[in-house]
């Protein structure tokens, strides 16, 4: 059963610094900037926010495990398939942009306003962020035509023959 909702914003330092918890099930249409990229709002995405002090620099974070099936549409078929959401993020909150930028490598920046950060919108730039580039299934994942490689190498007289705007040289204005 789906949890029904993120709390509206929590203070990322405290929630971090007393090793809060969120752990719960989230229908996928909760997160309504998500299904704009969905095929449907079919599915449910279960959600871990732990709160962490790292022991050697102090610093808080959260970090977000995510996982659920989201409905895309093979851009290889265009037929609708279940896609497997696996998804783990480090987030480090910022209250301004010089925080911002010392976030170390490992995570990301997330940032929080004076009433506290809000978790939703953060949790759904994560998920919007996992989505796949091009999303392919089954069979269009192994076609040829996707695979990266090089060009197949044409004489000087077959890339004039088979230009489509060889025929304008010969038109004089």
């Amino acid at each position: 059963m789906a949890t029904r909702s993120f709390p509206e914003r929590i203070e990322p330092f405290k929630f971090a610094a007393l090793g809060k918890l969120i752990d719960g099930i989230f229908a996928t249409a909760y997160f309504n900037r998500l299904c704009q990229e969905l095929n449907s709002d079919k599915g449910e995405i279960a959600c871990k926010i732990n709160g962490l002090v790292d022991q050697e620099t102090g610093r808080k974070m959260l970090r977000l495990e995510v996982s659920g099936q989201v409905e895309l549409i093979c851009q290889g078929c265009t037929e609708p398939f279940m896609h497997q959401l696996e998804h783990i993020a480090i987030m480090y909150p910022c209250y301004n942009e010089e925080q911002m930028k010392q976030v170390p490598d490992d995570g990301e920046p997330v940032l929080a306003e004076e009433d506290g950060l809000d978790i939703k919108s953060a949790v759904e730039d994560e998920l919007i962020l996992s989505l796949p580039l091009i999303p392919l299934y089954g069979e269009c994942e192994e076609l040829a035509a996707y695979e990266v490689g090089e060009l197949p190498e044409q004489t000087v007289e077959e890339a004039e023959k088979d230009n489509p705007f060889a025929a304008l040289k010969n038109l004089k204005i």
